[in-house]
């Protein structure tokens, strides 16, 4: 009879021991959450009021952490800041800045899953008051340097 009861136990003990508990061959197809910790950084020839030249109400401003939208006077850090304690994360991603260029992505992902975004921003300084965007659509656009 304990032989009768010591096989199903060693059994039992057997597939315990060699069950994992980690679940890392699953894959995770689900987009990582940004890192919210990085700010902007635009380089010292953007820092500045911008409008473009289709829409001169359209107007950025750029300062030494942010971008603030002026139609609007909404500013991407403090959008990024209140997105903390939401479900849809705002992040800046890729920013890269010479004397010639500015470029970030603002990305834009579910906690959990779902909607999932990237914004590119891509300037090209022509001179001091004038900078050429990365075409949108099939158009380019221009920004104008406002005096400040």
């Amino acid at each position: 009879m304990k032989n009768i009861l010591l096989i199903p136990l060693l059994a039992l003990s057997f597939l315990t021991i060699h069950c994992s508990g980690s679940d890392d061959d699953v894959p995770n197809n689900e987009p990582e959450v940004p890192v919210q910790t990085k700010h902007f950084h635009p380089p010292l020839w953007i820092q500045g009021t911008w409008h473009t030249t289709e829409t001169p109400t359209t107007r950025l401003k750029f300062t030494q952490d942010d971008v603030i939208s002026l139609n609007d006077n909404s500013s991407l850090n403090d959008q990024i800041n209140k997105s903390k304690t939401t479900n849809l994360i705002w992040a800046v991603e890729d920013e890269a800045a010479s004397n010639t260029h500015y470029n970030y992505t603002l990305t834009f992902r579910s906690v959990g899953g779902g909607p999932y975004a990237d914004n590119k921003f891509k300037v090209q300084k022509i001179n001091d008051t004038l900078m050429l965007r990365a075409p949108d659509f099939a158009y380019l656009i221009y920004y104008v340097k406002e005096k400040d």
